[in-house]
């Protein structure tokens, strides 16, 4: 699966976020430290900026790996519908080989099948 955009720059903005968090903390814990009340909520503002930076970014790469996943997908939808088609036919062609070369033995079966699906019915 390749790397697309999203991913890509999903990833920068977590790395950013987590940046930016650490920086903030820092800023509050000087704030804090030295009793200035702006800087530490200053540094409160920008650690939630990084989280949220962070939280941006991570569903950035989530969407970029989905949309990659449902591209893959699509462009192996027709070779998927191609084998079941070949399988449905393969066992439509035994079903008819079967038929003709024992009818007697697949209308007993049919009869049989008829019988137990009836009974089964019957039984509610």
């Amino acid at each position: 699966m390749a790397i697309n955009k999203d991913s890509i720059e999903g990833n920068v903005d977590q790395l950013s976020g987590n940046v930016g968090q650490m920086a903030g903390k820092g800023e509050a814990f000087v704030g804090n430290a030295i009793g200035d009340t702006e800087t530490e909520v200053s540094g409160k503002v920008r650690e939630l900026k990084g989280k949220a930076q962070e939280v941006y970014g991570k569903a950035r790469e989530s969407y970029g790996k989905a949309s990659e996943q449902v591209k893959d997908w699509a462009d192996h939808a027709p070779e998927s519908v191609r084998e079941a088609r070949e399988k449905a036919a393969r066992a439509a062609e035994d079903v008819r080989h079967q038929v003709q070369e024992q009818p007697l033995a697949t209308l007993a079966g049919g009869i049989a099948l008829g019988f137990v699906v009836g009974w089964l019915l019957n039984r509610r």
